[in-house]
């Protein structure tokens, strides 16, 4: 919340006065001056939440003892088990979906600086 609200207090309020001198709505001002103004923080916390969340093994082993939790951080923990095939396959999987998701938020922040 803090990083939005900070983005959204650097906003150049000269371009929403221009906006509704032009006749702009509201929703259109909302459109096509503020969300391009919070692309780059949406993308940073998109990442940083998406690491989070794929590791969190600690938590739910502590939270579930181990039990009947098959969920993404969880497998990627079963090298404790001695499970090393599938915590492999899962974590080179883990990888390569973080990867997916910061090269697709790099670009649209990308698209969005070009504007």
């Amino acid at each position: 919340v803090l990083i939005f609200m900070t983005s959204l207090q650097s906003e150049d309020e000269s371009q929403k006065e221009a906006a509704m001198l032009d006749g702009a709505t509201a929703w259109s001002q909302f459109i096509n001056l503020t969300v391009p103004h919070l692309a780059r923080p949406i993308a940073i916390v998109v990442m940083i939440q998406s690491i989070f969340h794929l590791s969190l093994y600690a938590e739910i082993e502590i939270v579930s003892r181990g039990n009947g939790n098959k969920n993404l951080p969880y497998l990627i923990g079963e090298f404790t088990s001695n499970n090393i095939g599938a915590a492999s396959a899962t974590g080179i999987f883990a990888v390569i979906l973080a990867n997916i998701v910061a090269i697709f938020l790099l670009r649209m922040v990308g698209k969005s600086l070009m504007d």
